[in-house]
């Protein structure tokens, strides 16, 4: 066990940002971004707004690190789910699915699908949307090219056309009357796609 005081500090400073990003993240799916302020957020995680800012220096670092912590999540249960599989079509049949029910949970719902256009902008959700997926969407792409599996088509524009298709049935998800309806909608046309994306 370490004696030096900074160990303590950076529990301590790792606790608060915790904190600071779970306080955040209840209030933005429960009011909306523009609805929230730091003192907010500052007050019901029981911190200071100095403490805030030591950490975030705004509002949007603050969705920002939400918005992460929100898709790693949902990769965390995507990707696992894609590479249980063997075949470069049951891995994007089963990732497409997961991704699609994860699109039911509320946080998800809100947090990337309704708020991050307008609180983060395109260029930093796809900054950690490839982090999250893209660069996996690329490989399996890539490997079923290689293995004959796909026709040799453009990879980067085929992951980029596929995650824009996927996004747009968050979207219709998120904003449904019934979601669970339009989660089966979404899911059945996505698994066309991939039939004819395989067909040979």
């Amino acid at each position: 066990m370490s004696d030096d005081p900074r160990d303590g500090r950076e529990q301590r400073s790792e606790a608060t940002r915790s904190a600071l990003v779970a306080a955040a993240r209840s209030l933005f799916v429960e009011r909306g971004y523009a609805a929230v302020s730091t003192g907010d957020i500052a007050r019901v995680a029981a911190v200071t707004r100095n403490a805030l800012y030591y950490h975030f220096p705004t509002k949007e670092a603050v969705f920002r690190a939400v918005y992460e912590n929100v898709e790693g999540e949902l990769a965390a249960r995507v990707l696992p789910a894609a590479l249980a599989h063997d075949t470069g079509r049951t891995q994007l049949e089963a990732g497409i699915e997961e991704f699609l029910d994860g699109c039911l949970d509320p946080t998800v719902a809100r947090i990337s699908v309704l708020q991050a256009p307008a609180a983060l902008g395109f260029a930093q959700m796809r900054e950690i949307d490839n982090r999250n997926y893209l660069g996996t969407l690329r490989d399996g792409i890539r490997r079923a090219v290689e293995t004959g599996e796909l026709p040799d088509l453009p990879v980067d524009s085929l992951a980029s056309m596929l995650i824009g298709a996927l996004d747009e049935a968050a979207l219709l998800i998120a904003t449904a009357d019934d979601p669970a309806a339009a989660r089966r909608d979404a899911g059945v046309v996505a698994q066309a796609l991939v039939a004819g994306l395989f067909a040979r």
